[in-house]
């Protein structure tokens, strides 16, 4: 009962068709019992995304001064806010990298359960949704990252219209409704003007401008749904002769970039409005040629990340990835930007892991994962080389514990781990 009533006294905005929940105002009434419970870690949300195809890593580790795939992360002022990992893996099979990237985030080949779906519970026990599972495109490998304890994998949503009904619907907004206010330009925050309003009266001034910042948010993101939708009555640009394309625009192929955009700026939506505290995202292996800039590469995905050291190939492939971080960095930006009710940023409370179960795409190798934490409050040093240096470790799993630990679960094992990254990040 206490969780209900909690969610009770958080502030809505309610239309003749919508209720529509808000992020915590601390100016209004009801706001100090309103905050959020954690175990008792420094973090208390978890979002896990995942590339099928790995990263390409020369300029994705930031030992050096400046890799080309952390320079949006780094131009959105956030520098100081992240990790990456070398030398961590899962020191499992070696067999072919495609069939095992499923891994990531459970460490194991057998069944067993993954990182987000372990502290969804405990976590997302008092929100609307205890966890997302999202993938951004093809689901031609297995798409899922998030596994039961089971060892099951869990659906996973695909549309971004889809998790928008899920994230702003509470129950009322389905697909259909969603399609009726791309097709006539409308928004559903009109039927809200009023209750806005009237809640914003009420609030100080911090709060009025987190309000219209996430109201604005709200419409950029129709605005994306709407152009997206455009596509459906275009023809495609005249490709290449060699290159073939998909006969018809669909969510699984050649529009995976405009899918995942979407997908990051919802995900900061449903953190920032509380629906979820635990997130996970699949950016899939796909054969089809992606659009970058309105543009079809070369070649398709896949084929790209088999570049075999060639330059061209290796540039289009930095394309493709530098605009998965450029996702990631205004996801982060803005957690950054949203104060969290309990004190710092929503940033500060959310750890964010970005990374993948595949070494080298080229070589299907396994060894030496991208790896990738901001936020949360640790301790970053933007690279950690764990190969070297006092503290030496080898297992992906170690970090995880870590991450267990910020959050405040009381564990020192993770599936394969064999110690911990404390010392580093903590």
């Amino acid at each position: 009962m206490r969780g209900i009533a909690r969610r009770d006294r958080r502030q809505f905005l309610r239309g003749a068709s919508y209720v529509l929940a808000l992020p915590v105002l601390p100016s209004l009434a009801g706001a100090i019992a309103d905050r959020l419970e954690s175990p008792g870690g420094k973090a208390k949300r978890l979002v896990c995304v995942g590339t099928q195809l790995g990263f390409y890593k020369p300029e994705f580790f930031a030992g050096s001064e400046s890799p080309r795939l952390m320079q949006a992360v780094d131009g959105a002022g956030l520098g100081n806010e992240y990790t990456t990992i070398s030398g961590l893996d899962h020191k499992g099979p070696t067999g072919n990298g495609h069939q095992l990237v499923y891994t990531l985030y459970t460490g194991r080949v057998v069944p067993s359960i993954s990182l987000d779906q372990f502290v969804a519970p405990v976590l997302g026990k008092d929100t609307r949704y205890e966890s997302l599972q999202l993938c951004c495109g093809e689901a031609q490998q297995k798409a899922s990252l998030s596994f039961s304890p089971s060892g099951v994998p869990l659906p996973v949503t695909l549309r971004p219209s889809a998790l928008y009904a899920r994230v702003f619907g509470a129950g009322s907004v389905a697909l259909k409704r969603q399609a009726y206010l791309i097709d006539s330009g409308k928004s559903l925050l009109d039927d809200l003007t009023g209750d806005a309003k009237s809640v914003a009266a009420r609030a100080n001034g911090d709060d009025r401008r987190k309000l219209d910042e996430y109201l604005t948010s709200i419409r950029a993101v129709e605005d994306k749904l709407k152009r997206r939708r455009d596509w459906l009555d275009k023809p495609y640009p005249t490709p290449p002769e060699r290159l073939q394309l998909p006969v018809e625009e669909n969510v699984d192929g050649s529009f995976l970039l405009d899918n995942e955009d979407l997908m990051w700026d919802l995900m900061a939506l449903a953190i920032k409005n509380d629906s979820t505290r635990v997130i996970s995202m699949t950016i899939p292996i796909t054969d089809r040629t992606l659009f970058v800039d309105g543009k079809p590469m070369s070649e398709g995905y896949h084929r790209l990340s088999h570049h075999g050291n060639k330059q061209e190939k290796i540039e289009g492939l930095l394309a493709i990835e530098g605009r998965h971080m450029e996702g990631a960095a205004r996801f982060l930006k803005a957690l950054k930007d949203a104060p969290d009710p309990d004190g710092g940023s929503m940033l500060d409370s959310t750890v964010t892991l970005i990374g993948s179960a595949m070494g080298d795409a080229a070589a299907h190798r396994r060894r030496n994962y991208p790896l990738f934490v901001a936020g949360g409050g640790f301790k970053h040093k933007r690279h950690l080389s764990c190969a070297q240096g006092p503290v030496q470790n080898t297992m992906a799993c170690d970090l995880y514990v870590t991450v267990l630990q910020q959050l405040g679960f009381e564990v020192d094992q993770f599936s394969t781990s064999e110690s911990d990254l404390n010392a580093l990040l903590r």
